[in-house]
């Protein structure tokens, strides 16, 4: 209490006397060297980290005892009253020295420490051994350290001290372990004849001695468990199995130094078992067993008819949906003929592929409708298409669960086989051609079931890998947003699937919902797993996830969500069961609508397409004539060019577009887009729109705006009206086979 901390204090207990010079440090009546806790701080010696309380840790202390002798010149380091020469403990850590990493408590390890048990004298001019038995004879020339009158080399107990050798760390008893003992190298040479010779009778030294009992150990058993070396797990019984443990026959010499590891009494290099583990067994997990699901089957499931019959998978449906594939099939073929005269003229002639990533052919017009799904992680998305495609509970469905599941783009897709699919196989179908791309690091992420299901006839369903989010962004091997861009543009429905414990919304999912701008209409959101939400909580989570997503989605409206839970386990007790059916049923009437409406999806994408290119070659045209506007016939062209291109505020190159064409400037991509455009292909190099015109086939952009304001919008009133009558002649047909079978009835019956 004089107003000192005990760590600045030379004299904790105030009796007068420097701690240096105190028997009695602590003043609790106990000396130093029987005290338990030498500076009084409540903490044992051996697990104080501060002995003496002089505020300076053991392993920077040179006075670790605080008794005024420094640890080089201190016979007893710890102060514990035991002389370190005897003390199995030097540095009082509670430790004892054969286990302790730093005997005297230096802070520096044993192995790369001078003074091991910190004496002040150097190993190397340490005695070179002690005496134990006292015969005269120092143990290093003693054939008998202990005095026990056996051999060393037959002495179960080498150096007396109760531990067979097998087991002991220090074999000839002078304190130091054997792994740092460089006079210990005999020790160990006779303790591994030992264990060679294991159950041999051992030899008397003189005549007529009575001999010890054999040995009870089996030959081949090292720690005598009765379980011999080759089928034991743990040779040397340490509790460490052999695959870890650093010593694996115990001997005190660790593995990489040990010329027989497993003391056999075989070299290691003639020894075909030598103790190590084998590495080389193949690992016989498929990629695709990341994917798959691992469960039981609960004894009650709900009934999936009613998905069967609101996605209209039926065998009644098969004449209908033939009907309306036929006049689909005509109309996007008009589509193709749009494309390949009005579009991609412009396209090819101003590079607009070397501009965006969202391209239009083929693959795009005629694939079947994309169903996506995205969301946080474990929200339920690989559950809900089990669910959707019936693929529950069998060998091939998609893994799911409370753990995050493996990063991949999941793509189910028809087949007449189950058959998984690497990225390589999927990105040679033509439908998903276009993420070749992205690099082989998407490729690796990508993982394909093709399965015989009715709904996979009818629609491509893809699942994006559950956005994880982290403060710290992790870098991937391929442009994960732009992947996700290229599904988005794809897209004819989109599910947002939520976990009612998961509404949190980070970076991630600001980067998604923001390149789901434009796709409002088509963005659903799938507050899953509600039955485990309490019926007075349910309305307060869902409001929390609309208040959390609308201000990130650029929409007036809230979005449309669903409440439910999407798979065949019963819904929980106390659930409203009324309520999540009925929402249920919803989204699969949505996801129907979305199915039907595929055509004008397809028309609406090809429009969009048109407008991105139309808006892109009189983005070039403007800043070619700003360029010949401002060239003169002497001028560098190429600076001029760049000048433009760097610096199209100074022109009003987007306000003057704006205003002329009445194109919106939300529309048009940024001026930082379009310096990498021009980096890539010189300005001047193009032509402008009106020297695109010819006498016999016009303007190539005034058939685009044709295109654009006219073609493509009537193929969807021709759609409908064609759609109808095909979907009428069905009606009638079926009409009339009904009539003529109640016709055939009636007479069977006057008859």
């Amino acid at each position: 209490g004089d107003g000192i901390p005990n760590d600045e204090d030379n004299d904790l207990d105030g009796d007068g006397i420097p701690n240096k010079d105190d028997d009695d440090i602590d003043g609790d009546g106990v000396s130093n060297e029987e005290d338990t806790d030498i500076d009084g701080d409540g903490v044992p010696n051996e697990s104080d980290e501060d002995i003496d309380g002089d505020g300076v840790k053991n392993e920077q202390d040179d006075d670790i005892d605080g008794d005024g002798v420094a640890n080089e010149q201190d016979n007893d380091i710890d102060g514990d009253g035991e002389p370190n020469e005897a003390d199995r403990d030097i540095d009082g850590d509670g430790v004892l020295n054969h286990d302790d990493v730093d005997i005297d408590g230096d802070g520096i390890p044993n192995e790369r420490d001078h003074d091991v048990d910190g004496d002040g004298m150097p190993n190397d001019e340490e005695p070179k051994s002690l005496d134990i038995d006292g015969d005269g004879i120092p143990n290093d020339d003693d054939t008998d350290i202990d005095g026990d009158l056996k051999l060393n080399e037959v002495d179960d107990d080498m150096d007396g001290d109760g531990i067979p050798n097998l087991h002991d760390r220090d074999v000839d008893g002078d304190g130091v372990p054997n792994m740092h003992d460089e006079d210990s190298i005999e020790a160990e040479e006779a303790a591994k004849r030992q264990k060679r010779d294991v159950g041999a009778e051992p030899a008397s030294v003189e005549a007529g001695e009575e001999q010890d009992e054999p040995s009870q150990e089996k030959p081949g058993d090292i720690d005598g468990d009765g379980i011999p070396d080759h089928e034991d797990e743990d040779k040397d019984g340490d509790g460490v199995p052999d695959h870890k443990d650093d010593d694996i026959d115990g001997d005190g010499i660790p593995n990489e130094r040990d010329t027989d590891r497993d003391g056999d009494g075989i070299p290691n290099e003639q020894d075909d078992k030598d103790g190590e583990e084998d590495d080389s067994k193949e690992d016989d997990t498929k990629p695709e067993d990341e994917l798959l699901w691992e469960g039981e089957i609960p004894a009650q499931l709900r009934s999936r008819s009613h998905i069967t019959e609101l996605l209209q998978l039926n065998d009644e449906f098969n004449a209908r949906e033939k009907a309306v594939d036929n006049v689909a099939e005509i109309i996007l073929r008009d589509i193709k003929r749009i494309y390949e005269s009005a579009i991609k003229p412009l396209e090819t002639l101003y590079k607009y592929r070397d501009l965006s990533n969202r391209h239009f052919g083929d693959p795009e017009i005629f694939s079947k409708p994309l169903v996506l799904f995205m969301g946080p992680w474990s929200g339920g998305k690989s559950t809900i298409i089990n669910y959707l495609t019936g693929n529950e509970y069998t060998p091939h469905s998609l893994r799911s669960g409370a753990e995050p599941s493996p990063a991949y783009f999941n793509i189910l897709t028809w087949g007449n086989e189950t058959e998984v699919l690497d990225g390589t196989q999927l990105a040679a179908d033509y439908t998903f051609s276009g993420l070749q791309k992205f690099g082989e690091g998407l490729e690796e992420r990508l993982r394909g079931l093709k399965m015989p299901n009715k709904l996979l006839e009818k629609v491509n369903i893809v699942e994006i890998p559950g956005i994880l989010e982290v403060r710290k962004q992790v870098s991937r091997l391929f442009p994960f947003n732009d992947a996700c861009q290229w599904f988005i543009d794809r897209a004819d429905i989109i599910f947002l699937v939520y976990d009612p414990a998961k509404l949190d919304v980070g970076p991630e999912t600001e980067a998604i919902l923001d390149q789901l701008k434009g796709r409002e209409y088509q963005t659903r959101i799938v507050l899953n797993k509600a039955d485990t939400v309490k019926p007075e909580e349910l309305l307060r989570v869902q409001s929390a996830l609309i208040w959390n997503i609308s201000p990130l989605m650029s929409s007036a409206q809230p979005p449309l969500v669903y409440t439910s839970s999407l798979w065949s386990h019963p819904y929980q007790e106390g659930a409203p069961a009324r309520l999540l059916l009925a929402q249920e049923r919803a989204f699969l009437r949505d996801l129907r609508t979305a199915v039907d409406k595929r055509i004008e999806h397809k028309i609406a994408s090809a429009r969009r397409f048109a407008v991105r290119v139309r808006n892109h070659a009189k983005m070039v045209d403007c800043y070619l004539n700003t360029y010949y506007n401002h060239k003169t016939l002497f001028g560098n062209k190429k600076r001029i060019a760049d000048e433009i291109i760097n610096h199209p505020q100074n022109y009003h190159i987007y306000e003057g577009l704006s205003t002329l064409t009445n194109i919106s400037r939300y529309d048009l991509p940024d001026p930082e887009v379009y310096r990498d455009f021009f980096r890539l292909n010189p300005l001047y190099e193009f032509k402008k729109l009106s020297e695109t015109c010819t006498y016999f086939r016009g303007c190539p952009i005034t058939k685009l705006d044709v295109a654009i304001a006219y073609d493509l919008p009537e193929l969807a009133g021709k759609y409908k009206k064609m759609a109808e009558a095909a979907l009428t002649n069905i009606e009638s047909k079926e009409a009339t086979a009904a009539g003529g079978q109640g016709k055939g009835h009636g007479k069977s019956t006057k008859s």
